[in-house]
């Protein structure tokens, strides 16, 4: 199966961040798949320039990874951030429309990396799966965002995530409760927490620390 996954702040080991995404193709590769991943500028990748203005390719760890040219900092204020979650949204249609894949998976944050996955089901029929990490525009919400048009933009974005998607995936038991009260009856959800590698943190005993050898002004 080719999947094209949607994940704008997707980062790998060597760098600062979640690597969910990361863990998850290398999975589905490892059972056979090929995952094709569009992300944004969130990881350094210095991959090459395509045909496509400010879009670069290349395999990262057996991974086709597109890389959209769009920077992206916390400490851009809101509209600069809703912004570059809209053109990333807009990139990732044209994207969808060259790439031949039989599953588009696409995982939030942004709200907006769905909107490729709305886009294919509706003119190529194509399987959806959405994975939602945070609810909106509740989040937004407990943040302190008032905007009632940003509000009312992430309310309808959500329902037609949920609506469109094939199945919907949450990360917490309180997420599905929440795509399930905006979403159809029926609608296929399954919930797959967060949770560490144990191959690379592995538990186990942990010796009495020693404070030998540490002077009084190190205690």
């Amino acid at each position: 199966m080719k999947v094209l996954y949607f994940h704008q702040h997707f980062t790998i080991p060597t760098q600062a961040g979640g690597t969910r995404s990361y863990e998850l193709a290398k999975h589905l590769i490892a059972k056979g798949h090929s995952v094709c991943m569009v992300c944004g500028e969130t990881a350094k990748l210095d991959l090459p320039q395509t045909k496509m203005k400010n879009v670069h390719r290349g395999m990262v760890d057996g991974i086709d990874v597109i890389q959209i040219a769009l920077p992206y900092s916390n400490k851009d204020g809101i509209t600069k951030r809703a912004w570059t979650f809209v053109k990333f949204g807009w990139k990732g249609i044209q994207i969808a429309l060259k790439e031949d894949y039989d599953l588009l998976f696409a995982t939030s944050t942004p709200l907006t990396a769905g909107v490729p996955g709305i886009v294919m089901k509706l003119f190529r029929k194509k399987k959806f799966i959405f994975e939602v990490r945070d609810l909106w525009p509740e989040l937004p919400k407990a943040l302190g965002m008032k905007n009632p048009f940003l509000l009312w933009g992430m309310s309808v974005l959500e329902w037609l995530s949920y609506h469109y998607a094939d199945a919907c995936v949450g990360l917490s038991p309180g997420i599905c409760e929440g795509i399930k009260r905006r979403s159809q009856s029926g609608k296929r959800i399954a919930m797959i927490p967060n949770g560490c590698d144990l191959e690379i943190f592995k538990p186990s005993s942990r010796d009495n620390l020693s404070l030998d050898g540490i002077s009084s002004t190190d205690k």
